[in-house]
């Protein structure tokens, strides 16, 4: 690695980097990593709920949600947990022939269900603890049932922009060498992502659990077609377009090197 920390060639070379150290991890500590990735995000969630529930005027509340929300991803980039959206970025390995596609395909899969557990355990003691009061459910359940009945293609694209979002603030982290240059700038990433009201697969593992425990009139079967298209768009925002376009841009300086 040379003294660049920041454009396409640098983060393309980080990301290679971080590729082969996933690709080492024992599946036990991915599993762990896993859950505490999708305990993290639940845990930014909560408090992006219980502001949107407790204040007046809409507008303000998810306004002042979308603030505490990048808490979850912060813990997640600071803790060295797994999250499925920005591990999407390892796609660049397959790109640059350093590991193949099925290896990756594994670890995705690994660390989307174990996600999903951390998001389920959340839902269960948020559900147990009696954390949001009958309003701040009320709002839940109907968040829930608007995003089961969301039309699959706009699920599948809503999931897209989502992780261009997200991976980029991941993207922008990655280039930031100090700690706090990199929550500021995934701080602003994560903050726009979530005023975007775009589809995040772990964010909605925790709203739609919650929403199912809560006693929402939606399936268990709903719940799974939803995360897959959502996980589905999630890939191809991350995977396939903000680490090809990376990958794209610094493969000559990759190859020279």
């Amino acid at each position: 690695m040379d003294k660049t920390y920041s454009g396409p060639k640098a983060l393309t070379e980080y990301i290679l980097y971080q590729s082969k150290h996933k690709a080492d991890k024992s599946y036990l500590i991915l599993l762990v990593q896993g859950i505490l990735g999708g305990i993290y995000i639940a845990l930014g969630a909560m408090g992006y709920l219980k502001l949107v529930a407790s204040t007046l005027d809409p507008g303000l509340g998810m306004f002042l949600g979308a603030l505490v929300f990048p808490f979850g991803i912060i813990a997640i980039m600071l803790m060295q947990a797994e999250l499925f959206t920005s591990d999407s970025l390892v796609m660049v390995a397959v790109y640059d022939g350093r590991t193949k596609f099925h290896k990756i395909f594994v670890i995705l899969v690994l660390i989307l269900i174990t996600n999903m557990i951390g998001g389920i355990l959340m839902a269960l003691l948020s559900q147990a603890s009696g954390v949001f009061n009958e309003q701040a459910m009320t709002l839940i359940i109907d968040k829930a049932i608007h995003k089961i009945n969301m039309p699959y293609g706009q699920l599948f694209f809503s999931g897209i922009l989502c992780n261009i979002l997200v991976s980029t603030g991941v993207c922008l982290a990655y280039s930031c060498r100090d700690e706090i240059a990199k929550v500021v700038v995934l701080w602003l990433a994560i903050t726009v992502f979530v005023l975007s009201g775009t589809e995040h697969v772990v964010a909605n593992m925790y709203y739609l659990f919650l929403a199912y425990f809560g006693g929402a009139d939606i399936s268990l079967i709903s719940i799974g077609i939803n995360l897959l298209i959502v996980a589905a768009g999630n890939f191809v925002g991350g995977g396939i377009i903000v680490s090809g376009v990376n990958y794209l841009l610094a493969y000559k300086d990759i190859e020279k090197r």
